[in-house]
């Protein structure tokens, strides 16, 4: 009977400690950061993993943009800078021969062909934003936040 409540109480751990972990996609943290450099200007850093493309981190990075905006009580910005920092990663000489390892065997290189590559790209992107209270202060093409976070991410609107 003892050993049903060990479990259980394992089972419980393993569920709270899951939900402690920091936001992952496919084993790597994505970093994100908003650094205030005047009251109306702002640097917005996303830097993704290997598994998300170009667009997606530069759609991230312009919604974080929109909530340091928000959060901040204007309601439109511009893009007065956008900076590509991906960066081209390379595998360790001790995972090149995983692969090598890996498709030697036949039939694992019909279940995992030429995985993992030997180089990938984590894209990161950098904006630098000016802040608006109302339409009338900003440029023309400046971005209404509450629209863009309303037309790409619904829930956060």
């Amino acid at each position: 009977m003892h050993y049903i409540y060990r479990i259980g109480a394992l089972v419980i751990l393993v569920v709270f400690l899951n939900g402690c972990t920091a936001y992952r996609l496919s084993g790597r943290t994505k970093n994100v950061s908003v650094d205030k450099t005047s009251p109306d200007l702002f640097t917005v850093n996303f830097c993704g993993n290997a598994h998300m493309t170009q667009a997606e981190v530069e759609k991230y990075a312009l919604q974080r943009a929109c909530q340091a905006a928000l959060d901040n009580g204007y309601s439109y910005f511009f893009v007065i800078e956008k900076r590509d920092d991906s960066q081209i990663c390379a595998l360790t000489p001790a995972m090149t021969r995983m692969k090598e390892d890996v498709s030697a065997s036949p039939s694992s290189t019909q279940v995992f062909g030429s995985y993992p590559p030997a180089k990938f790209v984590t894209p990161n992107v950098t904006l630098k934003i000016k802040c608006f209270s109302d339409k009338t202060q900003a440029p023309k093409d400046a971005i209404d936040a509450r629209q863009f976070l309303q037309d790409n991410f619904p829930g956060l609107a």
